[in-house]
């Protein structure tokens, strides 16, 4: 991945944020919460006449952060960080962990509408930026925590709109869990790859008891089976089954992956821009993971586009990710952004504008 290298000072004059309720198509419900709508907070920096777009999506259970404290931090933020060159995003990482340890999302939508800034400055869209090449990379749909029927009737369609991957939510009933992967893979056969996301709701025994039956059934992996600070039964799990061990919410940062690797505990990371800090850190993540033969899987909480096409960037850039999670845009039922992305016969293909390609609903931002 490419360096940023500008001897052109373009300094921050403004960073501007507007909180937004995304509201959901379906309610959407995982082994931790239940989703009918989301808060997120959009973020506007300013340089000479240059807008990016940013987006902050806050998760009280995985980033310990809420619209408020995100707001609180972009305020103090646009204070510290106003006359800094908008090309120096490493310098501005730095001054933004100066102002707070945590705060992973507010980061993240500082340093996305940074890179979007760049890129519209420098007329390259964010993954050229990056080294990336390519337009398009297929992507995993998710069936959320419902009956066998239903989720057997959204893996039918699915399949029928092209997506190869196929995300079940897990984690409350195990026996019922284990029927809905039969039920589905029954289904959509053996051409669509199945895998399935705990979010920490399984006990160890419920978790190697998923493990010993899904294994009939050419599960891809099992995402994040117990909760987040167990390392300890994540190794055990990844020592006892054949079906790779993904990790999620247990590694939010690289000090979390580097304990992870030593321990040997997982075969998988899932990489999510809002916990990490935004795409920065998520590189330095990725590169890692990667060096040490650790699979990457770029996900998403639940952002609208601007979220999402970061990721579709960013995923374009790094090497040996065959697909990503990256479908919330999918789901939610208003909008306000426009452009950057779209989603064909299971693929996220990214536009051709320059930066991310986005554009604010008018109004959003003054």
């Amino acid at each position: 991945m490419q360096v940023l290298k500008e001897r052109q000072t373009f300094p921050i004059e403004e960073i501007a944020f507007k909180v937004e309720n995304l509201l959901l198509k379906e309610p959407l419900r995982i082994a931790n919460e239940n989703y009918k709508s989301s808060k997120t907070v959009f973020v506007s920096i300013k340089a000479k006449g240059f807008k990016g777009i940013g987006e902050s999506a806050p998760d009280k259970e995985v980033t310990n952060e809420d619209f408020h404290s995100v707001s609180r931090f972009i305020e103090k933020a646009n204070s510290e960080l106003k006359g800094r060159n908008s090309f120096d995003i490493q310098g501005i990482n730095q001054e933004m962990d100066k102002l707070s340890k945590v705060d992973s999302s507010a980061k993240a939508g500082i340093d996305i509408a940074l890179y979007d800034l760049i890129g519209k400055i420098s007329k390259r869209n964010v993954a050229s930026l990056l080294g990336g090449k390519g337009n398009s990379k297929p992507i995993s749909v998710t069936i959320g925590i419902e009956n066998e029927k239903l989720s057997v009737k959204h893996a039918r369609l699915y399949k029928r709109l092209g997506f190869k991957v196929i995300k079940l939510k897990v984690g409350l009933d195990v026996d019922a869990d284990i029927k809905r992967v039969a039920s589905i893979r029954k289904e959509i056969g053996n051409s669509v790859k199945l895998v399935a996301d705990a979010n920490q709701g399984y006990t160890f025994k419920e978790a190697q008891f998923f493990l010993s039956n899904a294994e009939a059934f050419n599960l891809g992996f099992l995402e994040q089976p117990v909760n987040f600070p167990d390392f300890n039964s994540l190794k055990r799990l990844k020592e006892g089954s054949n079906i790779p061990i993904m990790a999620d919410e247990s590694v939010k940062s690289i000090e979390d992956l580097r304990m992870l690797i030593d321990m040997n505990a997982v075969s998988m990371i899932n990489i999510k821009l809002m916990k990490m800090g935004g795409i920065t850190k998520a590189i330095k993540i990725a590169n890692e993971a990667r060096s040490k033969n650790i699979g990457v899987m770029l996900g998403c909480m639940e952002e609208s586009r601007v979220g999402i096409a970061a990721g579709m960037h960013l995923s374009l850039s790094v090497n040996d990710i065959g697909f990503a999670d990256l479908d919330a845009h999918l789901s939610h039922t208003n909008r306000f952004v426009y452009g950057g992305l779209k989603t064909v016969n299971g693929k996220n293909v990214i536009g051709k504008g320059y930066g991310l390609g986005l554009k604010f609903k008018k109004g959003l931002f003054n």
